[in-house]
């Protein structure tokens, strides 16, 4: 895999081909836009693999935009994966913090703002906006006072709080038991007990969770 190549996937291919002129200016390397999950695929069916994928779910005439960003981490699980799109609602949140991706960036933000987000997902940082936390918080009833109980860890062990880590950098539990050398049973118990000290029932809250409690993701 090259540790810095970049797929855009996007209906709209003026933009993306406008993306990824100005990506490349930047000394980025970028693979020519395609525009659609099925271009995408035949694609990375090829043995492509590449660092980052950047997409927009939205128009691209699916049963569920979840659908499009699942199909593509399922595909390639380790890849970081960037949405950007116009969507900034709760439930379009809620869709890429489900399936893992690394960052939600808005359509509308500047070329410099979207290119700082590119650089930090590829360094193994997760970017959301500033109030996704609180939104999505709310909408699960997983605020922080609710979750932080007798701490601001919950009293999580070490290892529950590497777990997490993994968790919010959109790891599957396959692949955080290969990246800690553990087994998956081992890492389904500690994510359960860890689910259970911070009052989360799902991915998404314990990923909400983490963010809130400053919890960097592993890349």
């Amino acid at each position: 895999m090259n540790n810095s190549l970049i797929m855009l996937v996007d209906h709209d291919q003026l933009f993306s081909a406008a993306l990824a002129a100005l990506l490349e200016e930047k000394g980025l390397e970028v693979e020519p836009p395609v525009p659609s999950i099925e271009a995408a695929l035949e694609v990375l069916e090829g043995g492509f693999e590449p660092a980052m994928i950047i997409t927009d779910p939205v128009g691209f005439n699916l049963n569920a935009e979840s659908h499009a960003l699942q199909r593509l981490r399922e595909h390639l699980p380790e890849v970081r994966l960037l949405v950007l799109s116009s969507d900034l609602s709760q439930e379009a949140l809620a869709r890429s913090l489900a399936v893992g991706a690394h960052g939600h960036v808005s359509k509308g933000a500047s070329f410099n703002a979207v290119l700082r987000a590119v650089r930090l997902v590829l360094q193994g940082q997760a970017i959301y906006p500033a109030a996704a936390a609180q939104i999505l918080g709310q909408s699960t009833s997983v605020t922080a006072n609710e979750q932080s109980g007798t701490g601001s860890n919950a009293d999580l062990s070490p290892r529950e709080m590497q777990i997490l880590a993994c968790v919010l950098s959109g790891h599957s539990n396959k692949a955080i038991a290969r990246r800690l050398v553990i087994t998956e049973s081992t890492v389904k118990m500690h994510f359960k007990n860890a689910m259970r000290k911070i009052n989360a029932s799902n991915r998404t809250q314990a990923a909400i969770w983490a963010m809130e409690h400053g919890i960097a993701p592993m890349a």
